[in-house]
């Protein structure tokens, strides 16, 4: 019996007793872990969809505060990170422009807060033209709300819904410009 035992402790240290248990630490490979690195950092670099949504974050916090030119200064930002966005990921121009003219609903929100009705018609105009291929109930409302609040006499609300159907082709932020200056010139 001793014999046994001394052959069992003998298998034991070299072996270790249920060394068939243990698992062999794997030696990190660095060629992935280099590359892993490197695709994070120009994840970083690269994510402008994350940095437009923290700049439109920073916007409605400034709006909230009543600090509109820092609020427009966010927005900007968010504009120039979806457009950065757009063109790494091959956007179309009507898509880069959709996504360009999404921030407008907000920028419009502070130019009615700073009572330029005008300018903020200007941006809902746009993003309705901007995104027409996709129309949401809210497009229709705002048209309206921010229609009137311009005072426009000798332009119907159809007729502003009609002109703004049949300029989709390429919505541009100028042709929105136009189109209300047009409106407001009519008196």
């Amino acid at each position: 019996m001793i014999t046994r035992m001394r052959t069992i402790k003998l298998l034991g240290d070299r072996m270790g007793l249920f060394s068939i248990f243990k698992r062999k630490k794997q030696k990190p490979d660095l060629e992935f872990e280099n590359c892993a690195k490197e695709v994070m950092d120009d994840f970083q670099r690269n994510d402008f969809l994350g940095k437009a949504a923290e700049a439109g974050h920073k916007a409605k916090a400034a709006v909230k505060n009543k600090e509109y030119d820092k609020a427009w200064g966010h927005y900007q930002e968010q504009k120039s990170f979806y457009m950065q966005h757009a063109n790494r990921s091959g956007f179309t121009a009507n898509q880069a422009l959709a996504l360009d003219a999404s921030v407008h609903e907000d920028m419009a929100n502070i130019l009615r807060l700073e009572d330029k009705h005008e300018d903020a018609f200007v941006s809902i105009v746009y993003w309705i033209l901007a995104g027409a291929d996709r129309p949401i109930k809210r497009h229709q409302q705002k048209l309206k709300s921010y229609f009137n609040r311009c005072k426009l006499k000798n332009t119907e609300l159809s007729e502003a819904e009609r002109i703004i159907a049949s300029n989709t082709k390429l919505p541009e932020f100028t042709l929105a410009r136009s189109i209300v200056s047009e409106w407001v010139s009519r008196g």
